[in-house]
């Protein structure tokens, strides 16, 4: 998090003289920047706060607007953490299976792997557009009335795990898809706290 932070402090605000010291220096810049970003947000914030009067005044909740990139940024990320968690989980779920299977313990040694290939490419389209489904939910969710993170992955949550259910091929996988729901539910709190 610092690493991001010092990555966004332009050079020309830092002191580069010999003898100087560079972590003193560079807090005192994030609080300039701070403070003239603070200075920037304030006629934003009586703009949003007149928006949020207006809200609160017709009853409707209200979103935040649509943005196509936004969505597929989401739908790339969760598709990109999905694929790599599934094909995680394929292997070992593939692994497992050729261990444990007559009919594969007897096969050759390509045939083993072409298995554990074919249970890792499978899980990890499933868990990909799973979890790219989620995050696209999510922020269609967001769009419509921006409840918050925690609402939106209780609405989501089981659109999507329940869209698993009906497949009775998938529902080996919840646990799994469950636990990354719970993951991504774990990082936004701990996301949270650090605000």
């Amino acid at each position: 998090m610092s690493w991001d932070r010092s990555r966004s402090i332009p050079w020309s605000k830092l002191n580069q003289a010999p003898g100087v010291d560079v972590d003193a220096h560079k807090e005192q810049v994030f609080r300039e920047m701070a403070q003239e970003d603070m200075m920037q947000a304030q006629p934003e914030q009586q703009a949003v706060e007149g928006a949020e009067d207006a809200q609160d005044s017709t009853g409707v909740p209200q979103g935040i607007p649509f943005s196509g990139m936004e969505m597929a940024k989401q739908a790339a990320f969760g598709g990109c953490i999905g694929t790599i968690t599934g094909s995680v989980f394929g292997f070992m779920d593939s692994m497992r299976t050729a261990g444990e299977s007559q009919v594969l313990q007897k096969a050759s040694n390509q045939s083993k792997g072409k298995y554990i290939m074919q249970g890792t490419t499978r899980s990890a389209a499933l868990f990909g557009a799973f979890f790219g489904g989620f995050h696209v939910l999510k922020y269609g969710v967001r769009v419509a009335a921006n409840p918050g993170d925690f609402t939106e992955i209780a609405v989501a949550a089981p659109i999507t795990l329940g869209t698993m259910y009906t497949q009775p091929a998938m529902r080996p996988a919840m646990p799994y898809a469950t636990m990354l729901i719970s993951m991504d539910a774990i990082n936004i709190f701990m996301r949270n706290i650090d605000d």
